[in-house]
């Protein structure tokens, strides 16, 4: 088992508008952010997982490891794939902890596809018109074919780590990473 799940928990949470960031707000009786954490530890896929926070988190267990976190999500998720970049994961899970509603069966739906692909994402489909501004002038879009992306995404360790480590442009996810440097990326069904 050499995968590494990273939960990234530095986000200010701009548009949350709470004195408690999203993450650290109680849901269903804990933190957001643990509940990501439970399912992680629950799914046994793990050996190790890392939580990039700038706030003080005390956690009693050996799996979970505590690091700061960057000023913008990319730069945590950097932070995180150089601290781990030593210990010889193959895969590597990272998620955004203020979305704990996934399931330990998507967790294993990537893993499985990650087998025969360096990079998989999840992604759910919209029900709701799309348009794009391009320019000042709006567009429709064919909404079967707009991919509203998810996280957890993963990614085969070394393919991410050399894509991120010198990567100075803002990116909302992993997967821009790999579609900047067209780069394949296996797009399965989220939730």
């Amino acid at each position: 088992m050499s995968n590494c799940f990273i939960l990234l928990a530095a986000g200010k949470g701009k548009r949350f508008k709470s004195n408690t960031l999203k993450q650290f707000t109680n849901y269903k009786n804990k933190p957001l952010f643990m509940h990501s954490i439970d399912k992680a530890l629950k799914s046994n896929l793990f050996k190790n997982i890392v939580i990039v926070t700038n706030r003080k988190i005390k956690l009693k267990n050996n799996k979970v490891k505590i690091i700061k976190g960057g000023n913008e999500r990319f730069k945590s998720s950097q932070k995180a794939l150089e601290y781990i970049k030593n210990k010889k994961f193959k895969n590597v899970f990272i998620h955004d902890a203020a979305r704990p509603d996934f399931t330990i069966s998507l967790l294993k739906n990537l893993k499985k596809h990650l087998i025969k692909n360096k990079a998989v994402v999840p992604y759910i489909n919209t029900d709701n018109s799309a348009k794009y501004n391009n320019k000042n002038k709006v567009i429709n879009l064919k909404r079967d074919k707009v991919l509203l992306t998810q996280t957890p995404q993963c990614f085969d360790f070394k393919a991410l780590y050399n894509l991120s480590k010198n990567n100075k442009n803002i990116v909302t996810d992993e997967a821009t990473l790999f579609l900047n440097n067209n780069k394949k990326i296996k797009f399965i069904k989220g939730e």
